[in-house]
């Protein structure tokens, strides 16, 4: 469309000029008419040129807006939750980390906010929750400052086991905590659950790692609670 205007203009042009070339043979008095359609000429040349800038201003916008069409429907992958460098996860913003079981993997979908790191054998996960601002409040859970007193929420009989309970308060509403449950017969599939994470209620930070076990490998056990152990916020 842009270069049929494009020719149009110069054909108008063109015909304008041998118009007023011919006249200028024929008589004196044409040279007033030759001025004349070279004025014209002249105002089509400028109608053209007017034209091909607007043209490439809206193909230039237009290629602005795909490109940022293009960027909005780019896929979430692992890149949006942080990385695994040298046995350590990093999140994306940098904000925390923690070192998982060697060997194992970051999923390939979420962002920082919840990551999943697994196991080769699939059975076994480590998940990091990471949620700052208005929102913390109402991801994270609130514990009773007893084990007992979790007890009665939770327990499912004889068949599960506190390995250990540490939870604090603090004045302002904030909180650490940290347990461990073992269950003698697998509870939909999990054998062995450990959490460990803190709410400030200041900055309005909630952060979370948990080691979900299923398969019977005694030894996660204690990966599990190493990779707690490094839990760090930056």
């Amino acid at each position: 469309m842009r270069k049929n205007k494009i020719f149009a203009g110069v054909v108008i042009a063109m015909a304008v000029m041998m118009t007023a070339t011919a006249c200028g043979k024929n008589n004196t008095n044409a040279e007033s008419k030759q001025e004349t359609q070279t004025e014209a000429a002249a105002e089509a040349t400028t109608a053209v040129n007017a034209e091909v800038a607007s043209s490439q201003q809206e193909t230039s916008e237009g290629e602005d807006t795909s490109e940022e069409e293009t960027k909005e429907t780019q896929p979430i992958t692992a890149n949006d939750a942080g990385d695994i460098k040298e046995g350590l996860f990093t999140s994306k913003s940098g904000k925390y980390q923690i070192m998982p079981p060697k060997g194992w993997s970051l999923d390939e979908d979420g962002d920082e906010s919840v990551v999943a790191i697994t196991a080769p054998n699939g059975e076994d996960y480590l998940e990091v929750t990471y949620v700052q601002g208005d929102d913390a409040d109402g991801t994270r859970e609130v514990y009773p400052a007893t084990m007992d007193e979790y007890k009665k929420l939770i327990s499912r009989g004889e068949d599960m086991e506190f390995v250990r309970y540490d939870v604090k308060d603090g004045s302002d509403g904030s909180q650490t905590f940290r347990y461990a449950i073992r269950y003698k017969a697998p509870q939909d599939g999990v054998r062995y659950y450990a959490i460990s994470g803190s709410y400030n209620a200041a900055t309005k930070t909630y952060i979370s790692a948990a080691g979900t076990i299923g398969s019977t490998d005694s030894g996660v056990e204690g990966q599990i609670e190493a990779a707690l152990d490094s839990l760090k916020l930056k």
